[in-house]
């Protein structure tokens, strides 16, 4: 029987832009992060704006097959923060990952930098993975990722967003991707406030499945202090965390 785990803590921000959404079923696993760009409400809109969504529109009720789902609600949730955006004259975005859950078939998609890992038994791999605005120079052999990465990192946090991709846009990018899961493999999404201050291996080495309340909170008080440790200051994002056991 499979089982899931989320939890969400607020940053040194004191609004939580994060949120997450786990079926009572355990088909649907969802995360989403306003970005802090579009402001302390406009973070919270842009998540309530996913997860709302997803619950108004439930895959079990959809009649459709997960990537038909997936395509359907990335739309509607674009189109929705789009009219946000308008109505409020302000750009309210973020990211989003959605995995759908059936017959043994994992299908996932992302949108942004929020990043959904497979795990299987003790090897890791980074699922869906949006491209960002500077992988054609990467593709044109200007830069390595490695040498952007550090670039970009140089950066201030705030600037940070410039390269990442978004939701919603004109046209929404992101990849729908399937994987067969066996028994015990374990899908983890989290928000860059984790992912940024936690590497994979220290990621795989806090995972248990059999525990996986425990884990969740040690994977997050980790991240945390990670955060607090690099900024030499209490400092520290949202930091939210869903995992699933098949």
């Amino acid at each position: 029987m499979p089982i899931s785990y989320g939890k969400s803590i607020v940053g040194t921000s004191g609004i939580n832009g994060d949120a997450f959404y786990i079926s009572s079923d355990n088909s649907t696993l969802v995360l989403s992060d306003g970005a802090s760009g579009a402001g302390a409400d406009g973070k919270v809109a842009m998540s309530s704006c996913c997860i709302e969504n997803i619950k108004a529109f439930p895959y079990h009720e959809s009649g459709l097959t997960p990537k038909e789902y997936i395509d359907k609600i990335i739309w509607k949730i674009n189109n929705d923060l789009i009219n946000l955006s308008q109505e409020s004259n302000k750009y309210i975005f973020g990211t989003v990952i959605v995995c759908i859950i059936e017959n043994n078939t994992l299908t996932v998609t992302s949108v942004g930098d929020s990043p959904a890992y497979l795990i299987k038994e003790n090897t890791i791999e980074r699922i869906a993975k949006t491209k960002k605005k500077y992988d054609n120079l990467i593709q044109m052999g200007i830069f390595t990722e490695s040498q952007l990465e550090e670039y970009v990192h140089r950066l201030p946090e705030h600037l940070w967003s410039m390269f990442d991709t978004f939701i919603p846009s004109v046209v929404p990018k992101y990849a729908v991707e399937e994987y067969i899961l066996n028994l015990n493999d374990v899908v983890v999404l989290c928000c860059d406030g984790l992912s940024d201050y936690l590497t994979e291996k220290e990621l795989v080495a806090l995972i248990d499945g059999n525990k996986l309340t425990d884990s969740t909170n040690a994977i997050i008080e980790k991240a945390k202090s990670n955060s607090i440790e690099e900024h030499k200051r209490i400092q520290y994002d949202d930091i939210t965390l869903v995992i699933y056991k098949h």
